[in-house]
């Protein structure tokens, strides 16, 4: 997989690459050169969570880390319940709350975990971040107990309910 620097276009690296550095030169985002097309729509969605992501990331990042890898990352980042509710015959609802910080933000931060980890190579990397929110407990619990990785959240005193104090792993 090919990103760019929305910044500076002529900068791009690999979707490894893109993880390693994460920004690009002058704080650039990364951003795919081709969108890979999803032609089996009716049975993507008939498929399990899981399922369904290791087909759709693996559209992605597969011609790059090969489907075995990709179908890791993602059993590992989304190792928790994931219900859809039917709302009526039309609509469902994926309920996000069910990751081990009760936040939406859990999807995220374990796929960027595990990648991080698993590209970071022989070197230990220190994350510092600072958040006033549901981020921290969600990036401190991602990458809680990840061999290659450390995070230190900091965050502001008295400013985050006692939820989410108790659902981070710190």
């Amino acid at each position: 997989m090919e990103l760019y620097n929305l910044k500076h276009p002529s900068q791009k690296v690999s979707f490894k690459e893109a993880v390693q550095l994460g920004l690009g030169k002058d704080r650039g985002l990364f951003f795919p050169t081709q969108i890979p097309v999803l032609d089996d729509m009716e049975g993507l969605l008939a498929l399990p969570f899981v399922e369904r992501s290791k087909k759709v990331l693996g559209a992605w990042l597969a011609s790059e880390l090969g489907q075995d890898a990709v179908d890791e990352l993602v059993e590992r980042a989304f190792n928790f319940e994931l219900p859809l509710v039917a709302v009526d015959e039309q609509r469902a609802c994926l309920e996000l709350f069910h990751g081990p910080t009760l936040a939406f933000k859990d999807f995220g931060a374990r796929f960027m975990a595990q990648c991080v980890n698993a590209f970071v190579g022989d070197t230990r990397l220190t994350i510092l971040t600072a958040t006033s929110g549901d981020t921290g407990a969600a990036v401190a619990d991602a990458f809680y107990g990840l061999e290659k990785v450390n995070v230190v959240v900091l965050y502001p005193k008295g400013k985050i309910s006692e939820l989410q104090e108790k659902c981070s792993p710190l």
